[in-house]
């Protein structure tokens, strides 16, 4: 019998004659706090150190027609070259075709023209005037452009759980900069030397991505 008073979340000893049993008072599981938020939080940092190639993405699913964003997506890196194939293979995973990508070289290292990712050449383009947290993809017949929220890849997990949520919520209607300002995470400029007929060149290139397209919603 438990003494009254006696704490539920401690082992109690109960005294019968000569013997001494020890009875263990069943504990209430602690649900930590992670438990309760989306799927796409949980896997940002795997609590034993595992997974850790998973693509970190949350995109807004069903789509919304008149949102600013339709997701984030978390890199480990700056380099578009490592990061884009997993990224464009979880795409496809998820029902979403992507042939073309457009972003800002300010966020990213240098990256070539063609990339190769899940079995097909995907095209890159960068354009000075889009948002650089902002990663614009193209080619999928039902939802048409993909812009996600970039968080850099040196945000803390604490930085980037507000930026997810905030970049999956249908009422957000900030830019993807002004967004993680607003959380202290915009992480700084990558400085690349160019030269003008390399910059005129790469920036028609980039074009074909901004023609025709929304660049804000």
């Amino acid at each position: 019998m438990v003494p009254d008073g006696a704490p539920h979340d401690t082992d109690v000893l109960s005294i019968s004659g000569p013997v001494m049993t020890t009875i263990r008072v069943t504990r209430t599981p602690r649900i930590p706090p992670v438990a309760l938020e989306d799927t796409a939080l949980r896997s940002l940092a795997p609590p034993d150190g595992t997974d850790q190639d998973a693509i970190r993405l949350a995109l807004i699913d069903p789509p919304a027609a008149h949102t600013t964003l339709d997701g984030a997506w978390w890199p480990r890196t700056r380099d578009l070259t490592r990061e884009l194939p997993p990224l464009v293979q979880e795409l496809h995973r998820r029902g979403v075709r992507v042939t073309r990508v457009t972003y800002n070289p300010d966020l990213w290292e240098a990256a070539p023209r063609r990339l190769e990712a899940d079995g097909r050449v995907i095209r890159l383009g960068w354009f000075r005037g889009i948002d650089r947290h902002l990663l614009n993809l193209t080619g999928d017949s039902n939802r048409g452009r993909l812009d996600l929220l970039v968080v850099p890849p040196e945000t803390t997990v604490a930085a980037a759980r507000p930026a997810f949520s905030a970049a999956t919520d249908r009422a957000n209607r900030r830019t993807p900069t002004a967004l993680l300002d607003s959380l202290g995470a915009a992480g700084p400029r990558v400085p690349r030397p160019r030269s003008s007929a390399a910059e005129l060149e790469t920036e028609q290139a980039a074009a074909w991505d901004s023609e025709g397209g929304h660049l804000h919603r």
